[in-house]
């Protein structure tokens, strides 16, 4: 069983922590905060072993042999080479880092400290996901044309929120675009047979608020293979969130991408260990043959569950199928064109 520690101990802390309960391969042993009595409060609702008021102290920890470094993304470069220095593997929340710089020395340190990385890019590790890929390769609607994937939703102008903070990293791209992109690459890539594509241009526009940071944007991708894909993402603008593949033969709709079959993602207290996840559905559309057919996904656990599982059982390659190095590295650099096609500079891109 490997021993997790938890470096961070906000809302998405506690959705991984709560969905580890459910794993097969892991179990949390201590959770790490730099506000003090947040780590008490959280160990005591889990019932964790140990908890640190430090994330040093943590990373110094023989128990704990991988962490998920939960806190905020301005910080992840820093914690990530810091962990990897302590021998811990490693799974960080998206983004990686705030660009791809600080993406590629987080690789390289997880390289010459030979210790797992991946990017918690968690509906990669969905039987969802893989079933979708599976529908692309399979050829069922054609040629692959255009890719169509959002991310977005609305909250109102604070500047004080993390949000809305450049030095905090906030903003749609970073914060819930990098999903969209991710997406569609995985789309493009299936369609060719590759594990993701990276696109050969990229177009955007979008609106920065008076913070600074995106309020709501678009690109445009297009790849070698002719696939043309939009994605869209916000803070402040509520949007059907969907991902929908357009083939010459007809059409796959995803009405939930992101957070499919997960109960921990709403849970405030620990879940009952006999708690049910509920299937997730595609839609495949051939064109010509009637109605829609709605493909039903089985689940047997958390999606966040799947997430650690995914780390646990490639701790060997050092590198998780889900979310490869080099696919976390192409994903960052897209989010670097798209942030210079609209403008977004943060203090961070400027070191």
């Amino acid at each position: 069983m490997l021993k997790w520690g938890i470096m961070g101990a906000g809302g998405i802390a506690r959705v991984f922590c709560n969905a580890a309960r459910f794993s097969q391969t892991g179990r949390v042993v201590a959770v790490a905060s730099q506000t003090p009595g947040k780590a008490a409060l959280f160990a005591s609702d889990f019932s964790l072993e140990k908890h640190y008021d430090s994330y040093e102290a943590m990373l110094a920890d023989p128990e704990v042999e991988a962490v998920y470094v939960a806190n905020i993304h301005p910080l992840h470069e820093e914690w990530v080479i810091k962990a990897a220095e302590a021998g811990k593997h490693i799974l960080v929340e998206k983004p990686i880092g705030m660009n791809s710089t600080e993406a590629e020395a987080m690789i390289d340190a997880a390289h010459r400290h030979d210790v797992f990385l991946m990017e918690a890019f968690m509906y990669r590790c969905s039987p969802q996901t893989q079933t979708l890929v599976e529908l692309v390769k399979s050829g069922v609607i054609g040629q692959v044309r255009l890719i169509r994937s959002v991310f977005s939703f609305q909250a109102s102008f604070d500047p004080t929120r993390r949000t809305f903070s450049p030095e905090m990293g906030g903003g749609g791209i970073l914060d819930v675009g990098c999903y969209p992109a991710s997406m569609a690459r995985l789309i493009a890539g299936a369609a060719a047979g590759q594990p993701f594509l990276n696109p050969t241009e990229v177009k955007g526009c979008g609106v920065l608020g008076p913070s600074g940071v995106d309020h709501y944007t678009a690109a445009t991708l297009k790849f070698e293979n002719e696939i043309v894909a939009e994605i869209i993402t916000g803070v402040t603008l509520r949007l059907p969130v969907e991902a929908t593949i357009y083939g010459d033969e007809g059409m796959i709709s995803v009405p939930n991408p992101w957070l499919p079959s997960s109960p921990c993602r709403t849970a405030r207290q620990p879940l009952p260990l006999d708690t049910s996840f509920p299937s997730t559905k595609i839609l495949l559309h051939v064109y010509g043959k009637g109605e829609p057919e709605e493909i039903v996904v089985p689940v047997d656990r958390d999606l966040f569950t799947y997430e650690a599982d995914m780390v646990a059982t490639h701790i060997a390659q050092r590198q998780a199928p889900a979310m490869s190095w080099e696919d976390t590295l192409g994903n960052m650099r897209l989010l670097d064109r798209w942030r210079q096609e609209i403008g977004l500079v943060y203090p961070q891109d400027r070191v």
